[in-house]
């Protein structure tokens, strides 16, 4: 049996297509940051620690904003960084963040057990935090991945990437293909990628529930694609990447669940009103407090 697992907040994205800071957007009667929503539901779920991986520009905000956390959940806030060896390496003029497998990597001094990453402009449903628990106390070897039908994940505003997940016939991930600019369209669906897609596919959201071996394997794969890219101005080192290498290599394994809850997100402005109005729907059905402020 594993002990308590912490959360890991990606909340370090500069928010390119959203013209802003997605992370601290407000939402809700709460007033609240969408990753308000799921450190709720960790709370419910007896989750101890939350991790939250940022960048400087949103630091100060977000440590006073989340303040009144501090009396339920140990609350750490990371900025996204390179060693100070690594930054002597990079393009000056480079601004982009490093990728979430680097950003997971900057968490790694902080997570003494299993954890669940999750992107901070994401709403992944109410259950997850309570699905993770379940899911680690059955399981201490193999990781997971909560995935998410194709169809379900779609924003009405532009297209998005997402990761394809090939699935063996005893639902352990054989492989996470990641697939750019998906959008519906009158002839179906489509992307950048000349691949055949259905609305049914299963596809990750970077919800993982993560056995604290990951981190044995992580520092190894982010320094061989740092020496590859590390003057690079937008090369970034993401997840899924990590994961697919470590199958390849026979040195992961990770169970993929699948996910029925409704899923929402940030990506571009106008998905801000959708998600508005999903969170009032949730607020008036009482799945959540009208405050997360603990007077």
């Amino acid at each position: 049996m594993n002990s308590s697992p912490s959360l890991v907040i990606l909340a370090g994205g500069l928010g390119a297509r959203y013209q802003g800071s997605k992370q601290s957007a407000l939402l809700g009667e709460q007033h609240a940051y969408l990753l308000e929503f799921a450190l709720y539901d960790a709370v419910e779920a007896g989750f101890e620690k939350v991790v939250l991986i940022i960048n400087d520009k949103v630091l100060l905000e977000m440590q006073s904003k989340l303040s009144h956390w501090e009396s339920r959940i140990e609350v750490v806030f990371v900025l996204q960084d390179l060693s100070s060896e690594q930054q002597l390496l990079v393009n000056p003029v480079r601004s982009k963040p490093w990728g979430t497998a680097h950003a997971l990597l900057c968490a790694k001094p902080y997570l003494n057990g299993p954890f669940v990453v999750m992107n901070a402009d994401d709403y992944y449903g109410q259950s997850v935090m309570k699905t993770a628990q379940s899911f680690f106390l059955n399981e201490t070897n193999s990781h997971g991945l909560l995935s998410y039908s194709l169809a379900d994940t779609l924003s009405e505003h532009g297209g998005v990437s997402r990761g394809l997940c090939g699935i063996n016939a005893d639902g352990f991930l054989e492989h996470i293909v990641e697939c750019h600019g998906i959008c519906k369209t009158v002839n179906g669906l489509q992307s950048q990628e000349a691949i055949s897609l259905k609305e049914n596919d299963r596809v990750s959201m970077n919800l993982w529930f993560f056995q604290k071996s990951i981190l044995d394997y992580l520092p190894r794969f982010f320094e061989l694609f740092f020496q590859v890219n590390c003057d690079e101005l937008s090369a970034e080192c993401y997840l899924p990447s990590m994961v697919q290498s470590g199958i390849q290599e026979g040195k992961l394994s990770v169970k993929v669940l699948s996910s029925h809850e409704k899923w929402v997100g940030l990506t571009f402005p106008a998905d801000k009103e959708s998600v508005q109005a999903y969170v009032a729907l949730l607020t008036d059905n009482g799945c959540y407090p009208k405050s997360f402020r603990h007077e």
